[in-house]
């Protein structure tokens, strides 16, 4: 773990800059990393975990996650550090933001650990994930990522849905 910043009430945020989720939505747009700082440091941190979207009042880039319809290409994917499939559309582009989203989690010492941020809206956990609700079934199989904006674990590629539809 190495710091990453400190919030508005000075709590140390840290996060793992190789194997989070973080990490590789870094490693794709670069300039998320400065976004997520300045969100940060004028974040107040007291929930023991923080799922949050702030309105930057500005472009701050584009953002992969679109809703979708029958007419889209789907294909599923498991992402770079990530064991769950990811939905897929080989037929959107991505779209303007000026959104940043944020995922924080307390740890035992009060600190926090930054899971995971991008441009763009809150959107549910994937249905297969520990922290899906029952909503997250519905809401991925109307929504989905640009293919080709993260990178993907080579071959776990597929056009069958890992959750049912």
């Amino acid at each position: 773990m190495e710091l990453f910043c400190y919030t508005e009430n000075h709590i140390k945020v840290v996060y793992d800059p190789i194997g989070s989720h973080a990490a590789t939505h870094f490693a794709d747009v670069p300039e998320l990393k400065k976004l997520v700082k300045e969100v940060l440091e004028q974040t107040v941190a007291n929930e023991d975990k923080m799922w949050f979207e702030t309105d930057m009042g500005r472009p701050v880039g584009i953002s992969d996650l679109v809703e979708t319809d029958e007419t889209d290409e789907i294909v599923y994917a498991k992402r770079v550090n990530r064991h769950t499939y990811t939905r897929f559309t080989k037929s959107r582009k991505p779209q303007p933001s000026s959104i940043v989203t944020v995922a924080i989690n307390k740890l035992d010492n009060d600190d926090y650990i930054l899971k995971s941020a991008w441009i763009g809206e809150v959107a549910y956990s994937f249905p297969d994930e520990v922290d899906a609700v029952p909503e997250s079934r519905d809401y991925w199989n109307r929504h989905a990522l640009v293919w080709g904006t993260q990178e993907i674990q080579p071959g776990t590629e597929t056009t069958v849905c890992p959750w049912g539809e």
